[in-house]
């Protein structure tokens, strides 16, 4: 495992994860921030680095003032690292990697949308 910093991670997110982040479990993660599993990352020769998994570990290492997190990095293309998320939520939500991509997509379209408005 790698220790990659928080505001590396940051910089690259294609979405605005603050948005889509659950306070709760934020706070319950900055309790536990140490049992918990790294965060996943895809290293992309289009965009560096790109937090796949771990949104809200990443948000609570920033709570608790880490300049670093733990990370699982991968290599792949940006659609590799969607596949990734795909396949993740879809397994946590017993859904389809299809369903899951779908509602990325349209998630992405609607939040630079109402980013340029």
């Amino acid at each position: 495992m790698k220790q990659l910093r928080v505001a590396d991670l940051l910089a690259n997110s294609p979405i605005d994860s603050e948005a889509h982040l659950d306070a709760t479990r934020v706070e319950r993660y900055a309790g536990m921030l140490e049992a918990l599993p790294p965060v996943a990352v895809f290293d992309t020769p289009e965009g560096g680095l790109l937090l796949v998994d771990g949104y809200h570990r990443l948000a609570a290492a920033r709570r608790c003032g880490l300049e670093t997190v733990e990370a699982e990095v991968r290599s792949g293309s940006r659609h590799d690292a969607l596949q990734y998320v795909a396949r993740v939520v879809a397994a946590e939500r017993g859904i389809s990697p299809e369903e899951v991509a779908s509602y990325i997509v349209e998630r992405y379209a609607h939040d630079r949308r109402t980013a340029g408005a």
